[in-house]
């Protein structure tokens, strides 16, 4: 297993307000199978700008890119994705 970044990005406020209880019972499942290490949001949610980071677990890349399509909030185009290689820092993980 590696580690990867999930990056949301903001793209449309309504559209994922009326997605969020999905969205969050997507998430829960994907933590439910230890899928998601940990995650951050970032407080100002305006268009355009990131929403949110969350490291998991997985093979390959492309795997967390399948898992994070299938997220309301993605299907419904009001945010985008984005997954990247991720590396501990030399603070250890403190989430």
């Amino acid at each position: 297993m590696r580690n990867f970044a999930l990056l949301y990005t903001m793209v449309d406020m309504e559209k994922n307000a009326a997605q969020r209880p999905a969205h969050i019972a997507f998430l829960k499942g994907l933590q439910a199978e230890n899928k998601i290490r940990t995650a951050w949001k970032f407080p100002d949610y305006q268009p355009g700008l990131l929403h949110s980071v969350m490291i998991c677990n997985a093979d390959s890349r492309e795997d967390v890119l399948a898992w994070f399509s299938q997220d309301p909030v993605v299907q419904a185009g009001a945010r985008t994705i984005e997954v990247r290689d991720a590396e501990q820092g030399i603070f250890g993980d403190r989430s």
